[in-house]
């Protein structure tokens, strides 16, 4: 069967030259890093590397820890690696989430990809807490001259909120969205952002834009405003911009702003707070406790903001569920909010049980408390003896033997911590469920402890055993927000990392593909930065040009993670070239790493991605890697599409989404087509193609329009091109409604079986008939 009429992906660049089987082997680590990590970069152990099935993960891992099977081909490893369904989406979310919390990116909450213009880069769009919006909604207190701002605001879809600071302009701004009754709330970072927007009706009807003090402020002009009207209108949404007190606006955009000034008094504002966190008849006995009135007067004086007196509610709240209001100890929680830097807070907690808390809580912040919680306690136990005896840690005595569990509720620890527990709704392996997440109350605190625990103390080694053990976890999340936190030590200190962790890491015998996605997701981080690329980039080009797999395994990952987003021609011709090496590890590193490569950026790299995996499909040597890597992408890509009137949320295979919105005899129909029936008449890996069309078509059973999309493909794109394929089709369809299987599909095997039935007869397949 011959290849679509496609482009090969062009030859490596002189930087990525295609791997040698005599190349010279990277340099082996010095010692060895704690955590059981080996570190002499020797020769590769005979057997695999990788635990079967982590649980947490939804699905068997790339690796058994068999022997002597590590050949591409059908068996233990391929099963696994084609049973992590929507694994390489929620990875991608997931790693945008550690980002958030780990790098200080102050904007969090879900995100939404907006599409542009071709060649220009997608606007990423994030959701507004749900939190803040209820918090407005129900404690919101109208400044002076509000009913005139109401009034006013909207006579065109977008308004500029000026004042000055600590007037509570951002949540007038949400207010105004909520009195125009938006049902969605999103936040965009820049005006350049706004300006690269061609259509919101993706966002479903009804969206509300929020773009709080942006950097490029002095861009926004009254043309930029008026052109944004009737895309605004057609998508039925709602565009809020607030500018600070000393910002300047670009030309026309003056008769957009409207002026929030600031209240006359902020104990309405407290009192708001207070009644939204603990009910009215609480919220007056809080306030009627000795010293309070007070202690508000003294705090909310002249110069204090709106978001002061929702901090203090906040804390007075706290104390208040707590039995008694201790006004002094009110007093200094909110005299720490200034003046003190996180270093110097970290110095000032002595106690070594709650450094260990911070910094947990700086690596795992704003995933379930259970996790932070757990890995306070393996960290803990890096800094006791080997004989159980006490151990001097950093500069305040010995580390416990054994604590008080109850010493400290939930509540005080996070208050000794600054921290919050809040109610949350996060994405994992089985979907999106509640849960209580735990998380630093200023973002700034993460990467700056951090940074401070791995330079100013000399527990190198601990913290390294430490991040390995998280590393090897098997929470996708737990081991993604690892990674990245290894990654922000390795941008201070890159040359001891990459000899003294990377190495051993790679060669991990127990835990290696772990290791070696962890290393992936370090490096992304060390790529963010300038100075550091050149060494990012010469490191993998070293293990990619080693004879040692485990290398050449991390080397693809890391042109997926971190080096494809810069030069993806080069990277997509060096994953193209390793499908030639003969190991399944490498293989399954190829296709997650084009899953990476494709949740980037999924409009601009879709096309040279399936381009390279059908040539791999298409020559000999890389054949076999080639089916495996378009089965990882047909099953671990998954798109998450909102709802739009009349049509329900829905997710669906993306490479299924991809066909569906290209015209028929278009090139990616034409690639898709061409890869599933490689896949499904060549048979290398016919028991994991079956399985994972059969899990399309499980998705599809209950979605019609979803399921009329998967027969368009397999009849038009697949069973027309290939009688074999067609003929193997039928089979599988009419297994999926049979006695013996477990999920039981009997629409999308009457549709899709009576399709492939009335297609006419397919033409012999011919060198050439699939241009």
């Amino acid at each position: 069967m011959s290849t679509p009429g496609a482009p090969a992906p062009g030859p490596a660049p002189a930087a990525a030259p295609a791997p040698s089987s005599a190349g010279p082997t990277p340099a082996a680590a010095p010692g060895s890093p704690p955590g059981g990590t080996p570190g002499d970069g020797g020769a590769p152990p005979a057997g695999g590397d990788g635990p079967g099935g982590a649980p947490g993960d939804g699905g068997a891992q790339p690796g058994d820890g068999g022997g002597g099977a590590d050949n591409v081909g059908a068996g233990s490893r391929a099963r696994g690696a084609t049973n992590r369904t929507g694994q390489g989406s929620l990875r991608a979310g997931t790693l945008r989430e550690a980002w958030t919390h780990i790098g200080g990116d102050r904007v969090q909450g879900d995100k939404i990809v907006v599409q542009v213009r071709a060649g220009e880069r997608d606007v990423v769009m994030r959701a507004l807490s749900a939190t803040t919006v209820e918090t407005v909604r129900h404690a919101f207190q109208a400044p002076p001259r509000w009913d005139d701002v109401l009034a006013d605001a909207w006579q065109r879809r977008s308004v500029v909120l000026r004042g000055p600071g600590g007037a509570g302009k951002t949540a007038a701004g949400v207010r105004l969205l909520i009195a125009a009754q938006v049902k969605t709330w999103y936040l965009l970072d820049s005006v350049a952002e706004l300006s690269r927007l061609t259509d919101l009706r993706q966002l479903g009807s009804g969206a509300g834009l929020l773009l709080d003090r942006p950097p490029d402020l002095d861009e926004l002009s009254g043309s930029l405003l008026q052109g944004l009207e009737e895309l605004l209108r057609l998508a039925d949404a709602r565009l809020v911009l607030i500018a600070g007190p000393e910002a300047e606006l670009g030309r026309g955009a003056g008769e957009y702003v409207r002026r929030i000034d600031r209240p006359g008094t902020l104990n309405t504002v407290l009192e708001a707070h207070l009644a939204h966190l603990l009910g009215e008849l609480e919220a007056e006995r809080a306030l009627a406790a000795t010293g309070v009135g007070d202690l508000a007067t003294e705090l909310l004086d002249d110069h204090a903001a709106c978001r002061d007196a929702a901090r203090l509610a906040e804390v007075l709240a706290h104390e208040h569920k707590a039995g008694a209001i201790d006004t002094d100890h009110v007093r200094t929680r909110m005299d720490r909010a200034g003046g003190e830097s996180p270093e110097e807070w970290f110095e000032g907690l002595g106690d070594t049980v709650l450094r260990t808390q911070a910094v947990a809580l700086a690596v795992l912040g704003g995933l379930p408390q259970e996790d932070v919680a757990l890995a306070a306690t393996l960290l803990l136990e890096w800094f006791r003896s080997e004989r159980g005896i006490l151990t001097p840690s950093v500069e305040h005595g010995p580390v416990p033997l054994r604590h008080d569990p109850f010493a400290q509720s939930r509540r005080l620890l996070a208050e000794k911590l600054r921290a919050r527990t809040v109610a949350a709704v996060t994405k994992g392996a089985l979907g999106r469920l509640p849960c209580t997440v735990a998380e630093y109350r200023d973002p700034a605190y993460p990467p700056r402890i951090i940074r401070h625990v791995w330079s100013e103390y000399r527990i190198q080694r601990e913290l390294i055993g430490w991040l390995a053990e998280l590393v090897d976890s098997p929470s996708l999340q737990v081991r993604s927000f690892a990674g990245t936190a290894l990654g922000l030590i390795a941008t201070e200190a890159f040359e001891y990392i990459a000899d003294q962790v990377f190495a051993g890491w790679a060669m991990d015998e127990d835990n290696g593909w772990q290791r070696r996605e962890a290393i992936g997701y370090a490096l992304k981080v060390c790529a963010r930065e300038p100075a550091l690329r050149g060494g990012v980039r010469a490191l993998v080009d070293g293990w990619y040009l080693s004879d040692v797999w485990q290398f050449q395994a991390a080397a693809a990952r890391a042109y997926g993670l971190c080096l494809g987003g810069a030069d993806l021609t080069a990277a997509v011709a060096a994953l193209t070239r390793l499908g030639t090496v003969d190991n399944i590890q490498v293989a399954i590193a190829i296709g997650d790493s084009f899953a990476d490569l494709l949740e980037e950026d999924l409009a601009a790299h879709a096309l040279v991605v399936l381009r390279a995996v059908a040539e791999m499909a298409h020559t000999a040597e890389s054949r076999a890697c080639g089916h495996l890597v378009f089965l990882i992408l047909a099953d671990t890509l998954l798109s998450e599409e909102p709802a739009t009137p009349g049509i329900a949320p829905r997710s669906c295979p993306t490479l299924l989404r991809l066909a569906a919105k290209d015209p028929p005899g278009g090139e990616l129909r034409r690639l898709l087509g061409y890869l599933w029936a490689e896949v499904i008449g060549g048979e290398l890996f016919g028991e994991e193609a079956e399985s994972v069309l059969q899990k399309w078509a499980a998705q599809a059973e209950n979605d019609p329009l979803l399921l009329d999309d998967l027969v368009r493909i397999l009849v038009d794109d697949v069973a027309a091109r290939s009688p074999r394929a067609g003929r193997l089709l039928e089979r599988h369809v009419t297994h999926w409604n049979e006695r013996d299987n477990f999920r039981p599909l009997p629409r999308s095997a009457a549709v899709i079986g009576t399709a492939l039935r009335l297609r006419p007869p397919a033409p012999p397949a011919r060198p050439g008939g699939a241009r």
